[in-house]
């Protein structure tokens, strides 16, 4: 593997500047202290007198508690950074919203200009809304032309692509892991509450026959690579007592099987805080449990989703079913693919995740319109 300072891919749009103090993220942190300094107390006799080293002041991060029950929608980045994110922030407090998930690199890998999310968070803070900094993990083009070496290959030597033209890296390699974890790091030092990964999972949506590992060596199951990656990622955020959550397929929460992308519920559970699963009901097939059209049946796919996945976690860890099923926080939809999705249908999950005992949950609009409703 050839060396690379980590975070290279990141450093024309990475600078920091919080509180008067250079951040670069080279995978070094410096912050330039004032010298030491002593200050005279009181003179208790005419040849003493005391000092007090006096400590220099040192920016602190605000930090908002996570909500009895979460109530989030997500941003893109460039909502995050204009004029559409004060609109949202009135929305959001005048409907009883209390959190928002917001893009810091994007789908392609793209790593935002982090500066301009300074003043967002700040007013997210003051408001008191949570914030949680998603990170687009496997689905990775910038990471791939930095790290030529760990990026999806067809057998002619060019990268891979996805059915929608993204460029994938390799799970299997230690330093997609290890760039993730610092990333999430410097994100949290910037004052998001939370890191959330997405996309951790082997690529899928395309010619997946074609794709040649640069590091997988197919003979060790994906899920097993998964597994390790989890561990990794989330083991070091919880070593940092780094709120860490992550996005799964819906599937996830129905079966062991792994679906040929490594992903499974049960392997996660050990390394996560909260598990976000995308339960929208669009996305399961025509006739899925007897439902013709399971968009049209938004409280059912919800709720038997969210049971299904206590049922397969069950006696995983020491703690009760409230416990358990309050890990979960499910994205639900807010977007028109299978019908129209009015009020009455997101009404509809967002109780269902209440019945299944969820601790909150996020709405997905990829445009980040969403359709008014009873949030409360």
């Amino acid at each position: 593997m050839e060396t690379k300072h980590r975070f290279t891919w990141m450093v024309p749009v990475f600078l920091i500047v919080l509180a008067g103090i250079p951040f670069l993220v080279g995978g070094i942190v410096s912050v330039e202290q004032d010298e030491e300094r002593t200050v005279p107390v009181s003179e208790v006799a005419e040849e003493q007198v005391l000092e007090e080293e006096v400590a220099p002041e040192v920016a602190t991060t605000t930090r908002v508690p996570i909500p009895d029950e979460v109530r989030g929608i997500y941003w893109t980045a460039v909502t995050a950074r204009s004029a559409r994110a004060d609109e949202l922030l009135g929305y959001i407090t005048e409907t009883g919203l209390n959190a928002v998930v917001i893009d810091a690199q994007l789908d392609d890998g793209t790593i935002v200009d982090i500066e301009e999310f300074t003043p967002v968070l700040s007013e997210l803070a003051e408001a008191g809304i949570y914030r949680i900094a998603r990170i687009a993990v496997m689905r990775n083009g910038e990471m791939a032309r930095v790290w030529p070496n760990v990026a999806l290959r067809t057998a002619g030597g060019g990268y891979w692509y996805d059915s929608i033209g993204s460029i994938w890296v390799d799970p299997a390699a230690p330093i997609v892991a290890q760039e993730v974890i610092e990333l999430g790091e410097a994100l949290y030092e910037l004052g998001f509450d939370e890191i959330q990964y997405d996309y951790v999972r082997f690529a899928s949506d395309g010619a997946v026959n074609a794709i040649v590992y640069p590091v997988y060596d197919g003979i060790e199951s994906k899920v097993d690579v998964m597994q390790r990656f989890f561990k990794t990622v989330g083991g070091a955020m919880q070593e940092k007592e780094i709120p860490v959550s992550f996005d799964l397929f819906g599937m996830t929460y129905w079966s062991y099987n792994d679906y040929n992308i490594g992903q499974r519920l049960v392997d996660v559970l050990p390394y996560a805080d909260y598990i976000s699963p995308m339960v929208y009901p669009s996305h399961y097939p025509d006739g899925f449990k007897g439902l013709a059209n399971p968009a049209k049946h938004p409280y059912e796919i919800v709720k038997m989703s969210l049971d299904e996945g206590l049922r397969l976690t069950r006696g995983l860890c020491a703690c009760s079913d409230e416990e358990l099923a309050a890990r979960s926080r499910p994205w639900l939809q807010d977007f028109d693919i299978g019908a129209v999705y009015t009020a009455d249908l997101i009404e509809a999950q967002i109780q269902a995740a209440r019945d299944a005992g969820a601790s909150g949950w996020i709405l997905w609009n990829a445009r980040n319109v969403y359709e008014p409703a009873n949030y409360r």
